[in-house]
């Protein structure tokens, strides 16, 4: 089924794959106010529907989001105010499911740094990234320099966030801002293929817990990171995806979890 929004469609498939496609294709999908908004509300109603267990979020057309839409910045460096009661840009790393990218052309600056808050990232070959902050006299914005500096290391971080040179698809794959290369017109099949795969095949609970996991351990120490895994296995043995787990371990057939269901994490 698919909902469209003014500038987010919202399409589940039979799998519980979610594509959240970012589309304003008259302006490139150019970020704005409206499809910041419609993007987390698509992330808000994935987190709590049913239907759905991974997430991928990919471009309308030949670009992914190639940064803030030129007129909403004019209007900021005029004196206009950007939003109230801005979500953190690191939203989509507290939803509860797994967000794929499928990164199918430009790729720069707030589009960037949305991109790295994803939590496993496809690009198409060929296709071109830029921090771009530095060239409009601003710092790396919301957590892209934190993002960055753990995935690539601080000198290489230091590069790209600085110069704000473009690089490719190419390069950041051997960098590792991406992980998975993809032939032109394929790295949506390819990352709803991923996401298809997780989604029949894993429990829901274990995917929740492993990503806070991943997100909030890069935070603590070793010993927190142990203390949290170890009140994480004890919740996770009073759910029904272990029974379930376990089960089909014994009965040697493939799992059959139930949707997600709201946890303390």
């Amino acid at each position: 089924m698919t909902v469209c929004a003014e500038t987010v469609r919202y399409d589940v498939d039979d799998h519980g794959v979610l594509v959240l496609t970012l589309s304003r294709p008259g302006r490139r999908n150019m970020w704005t106010v409206t499809m910041e908004d419609e993007f987390y509300a698509g992330l808000d109603r994935a987190a709590g529907d049913d239907r759905v267990r991974v997430i991928v979020v990919t471009g309308a057309g030949e670009d992914f989001c190639p940064g803030l839409d030129p007129e909403v910045l004019d209007g900021i460096r005029g004196g206009s105010r950007y939003t109230t009661n801005r979500r953190p840009q690191t939203h989509a790393t507290t939803v509860p499911k797994p967000v794929i990218g499928a990164i199918n052309g430009a790729c720069a600056g707030i589009g960037l740094a949305q991109a790295l808050c994803f939590d496993y990232r496809f690009a198409v070959d060929g296709a071109k990234f830029t921090t771009a902050f530095s060239k409009r006299g601003l710092p790396a914005e919301d957590a892209s320099a934190w993002m960055l500096t753990r995935l690539v290391g601080p000198a290489h971080a230091l590069d790209l966030l600085a110069s704000a040179r473009v690089f490719t698809a190419e390069e950041a794959h051997a960098l590792g801002v991406v992980q998975k290369l993809s032939r032109p017109g394929e790295v949506l099949t390819d990352a709803v293929a991923y996401a298809r795969a997780m989604a029949t095949r894993v429990s829901p609970v274990a995917m929740a817990m492993i990503k806070s996991q991943v997100w909030r351990d890069c935070e603590t120490t070793m010993e927190q990171a142990r203390v949290r895994a170890q009140y994480l296995l004890a919740l996770a043995k009073a759910q029904p995806d272990f029974q379930e787990g376990v089960r089909s371990l014994v009965e040697k057939r493939p799992a059959s979890f139930g949707p997600y269901q709201p946890l303390n994490l």
